[in-house]
């Protein structure tokens, strides 16, 4: 199962991308990892099982370990 790391999933782009992932149980095929720019950390979404906790989004070594990057932010961060 590959690990797949969203950024900015609480948006307004990133809770409909979470909503549809959510409906089309794309969940089920990889491992999420959160990452958020808010302190503190948020929970991670209800995505039907459970998520390892909410990662620091400035943490670009953890960003660097992951292969593929999912970004929905769309602020200064990007």
């Amino acid at each position: 199962m590959m690990d797949v790391g969203f950024i900015g999933w609480r948006g307004m782009v990133g809770s409909v991308l979470m909503q549809r992932m959510r409906e089309s149980k794309d969940f089920e095929r990889i491992a999420p990892v959160f990452f958020s720019t808010s302190k503190p950390l948020p929970q991670p979404p209800d995505i039907g099982r459970e998520v390892p906790a909410v990662a620091d989004a400035p943490d670009i070594e953890w960003l660097k370990a992951l292969p593929v990057l999912v970004s929905c932010e769309g602020g200064d961060y990007t």
